[in-house]
């Protein structure tokens, strides 16, 4: 494995030579060699999709462009509040909350679209290579699952996106200036990926820093669940999901200590479905701004419990530490790994400081090392998108006995979860999304499906300021404007509606 991450490296810098389309477009493109010097063995293919991962892994595991910079930070105050010593604050601009997310100042595209130029070269190519039918079956079926993973992504972020389906070998090729396709059209496409995925599915493998079966069903139930609730898609989805969903399994033997989930020493644990490995030679990852700066904790305090690395930026608000606490005095489990608290000066000041202590990596170390992988789907997300469905489809009791599979691994209760009441079972299904996943990046998509996001507080200075508000003025408030050096390098381009 670690010779083909290399192996790729290598190719990466060749494609520098691709500069027309390189230069031109916030769409960095790599395969102007590999068109002419691969693919002519099986050791190529084989070497490929370590590649695409690879591109995967490095877009998110950026500061900014992560899976929880998408997927939560925009929360706003109810989750995020400003760092309880440093006073600093990240989410500022995507929460709305000095509401000042612009063209200018948003996140870029190019890794995104770097790991689908890979995929691209792997479906176009990867028969010429002379490999046996099952290991192109296996490289095929890894590229449309990953192609389909990023356009659910860039779909979900951006909605009108380009929908490059051949690799750039050219500076000619339209792919090098691509226009935006319609959201429908984005959609349609992660739908025939992962039909083509499925055709291929028993043969994605085990290895959960790939796609491996587990993962192609929780994408597609993950999808099918999105077109349900935002999409219109109807009741065709909510039976893509449930066939998705029983392929996997539904049972509580599945679901492993909480805080194991997160141990940094069992990283391909039974409830991981899919992750990206970050060591302790890789830089970045999100983690880092759980952290807190050496000079304002005193030393007795210093990973002892208080993490230490560099400048802090993200701090649970006051309101989220509040119902953590709660949750923790009704027997939660959970709030022991996804909440640090402490003392972090003299002995005799009573002042206490909050972080996230789900992903804080080596502490023996300090500066701490992020070590901890990137989860992006582990069982509990199946189970919970059990209790999800459960709901839509007005079975209420079968919400529950999902839910409380969640709730007997935190409370060590069986039937916490008793109201069959329709608002009661939504209510506590939106709880342990916010109980069971911070920092994962999955509460946000959680509150658009159920439709919880719009009475959201993004912006406590301002009274009355919820999404629902700003969507008056703005009706894509909750998707992303696109970087307008983008558009300025790409003429086809237009930025998305409302973010003019």
């Amino acid at each position: 494995m670690k010779q083909a991450f290399k192996y790729f490296g290598a190719v990466i810098l060749s494609a520098a030579l691709l500069t027309a389309c390189h230069k031109d477009l916030d769409i960095p493109y790599d395969n102007a060699l590999s068109a002419s010097n691969m693919w002519k063995d099986a050791s190529d293919l084989e070497q490929s999709v370590p590649g695409i991962f690879s591109r995967l892994h490095s877009y998110f595991k950026g500061d900014e462009c992560n899976v929880f910079y998408f997927g939560e930070t925009r929360v706003g105050d109810y989750m995020w509040g400003p760092s309880l010593e440093s006073k600093v604050q990240d989410n500022f601009k995507i929460a709305c909350r000095h509401n000042t997310l612009t063209p200018s100042n948003t996140i870029g595209w190019s890794g995104l679209y770097s790991t689908i130029d890979q995929a691209n070269a792997v479906i176009k190519h990867g028969a010429e290579c002379g490999a046996s039918q099952d290991r192109l079956d296996w490289a095929l079926a890894q590229a449309y699952f990953a192609r389909a993973y990023c356009y659910f992504h860039a779909a979900r972020v951006w909605g009108e996106v380009p929908v490059n389906l051949l690799p750039v070998e050219s500076t000619t090729q339209e792919e090098c200036y691509p226009s935006q396709k319609s959201v429908a059209d984005v959609y349609a496409q992660v739908e025939k990926d992962l039909d083509e995925c499925g055709k291929l599915a028993d043969k994605l493998g085990s290895e959960k820093y790939f796609g491996t079966k587990d993962a192609y069903n929780t994408l597609r139930a993950d999808y099918a669940m999105w077109m349900y609730a935002t999409r219109d898609g109807g009741s065709k989805y909510l039976d893509m999901a449930e066939q998705a969903i029983n392929a996997i399994g539904i049972s509580g033997t599945r679901l492993i200590d909480y805080a194991k989930v997160f141990d940094r020493t069992n990283k391909k644990n039974a409830e991981i479905i899919f992750s990206l490995a970050l060591s302790a030679s890789d830089t970045g990852g999100y983690q880092i701004y759980f952290c807190q700066p050496t000079n304002l904790i005193a030393s007795a305090y210093r990973n002892k419990p208080v993490p230490i690395s560099s400048t802090q930026w993200w701090s649970y608000s006051q309101n989220f530490v509040d119902e953590l606490k709660a949750s923790e005095k009704k027997g939660d489990t959970r709030v022991k790994t996804n909440l640090g608290y402490g003392p972090y000066s003299s002995a005799s000041d009573k002042h206490e400081i909050t972080w996230c202590n789900k992903l804080t990596g080596d502490m023996s170390k300090s500066p701490v090392v992020q070590d901890n992988d990137l989860i992006y789907y582990r069982y509990a997300y199946v189970v919970m998108l059990d209790a999800e469905l459960k709901y839509y489809k007005k079975d209420y009791a079968g919400a529950n006995k999902s839910l409380n599979l969640i709730a007997k691994r935190a409370y060590g209760k069986d039937n916490y979860y008793t109201s069959t009441a329709p608002s009661d079972v939504l209510k506590n299904l939106v709880h342990e999304y916010f109980m069971e996943f911070p920092a994962e990046g999955m509460i946000w998509w959680a509150l658009i499906r159920t439709g919880q996001i719009w009475d959201m507080e993004p912006n406590s200075e301002i009274p009355g300021q919820t999404f629902k508000t700003l969507r008056e003025k703005n009706p894509n408030i909750l998707l992303w404007p696109i970087l307008q050096s983008s558009i300025n390098k790409n003429s086809k381009l237009h930025q998305i509606e409302g973010w003019s």
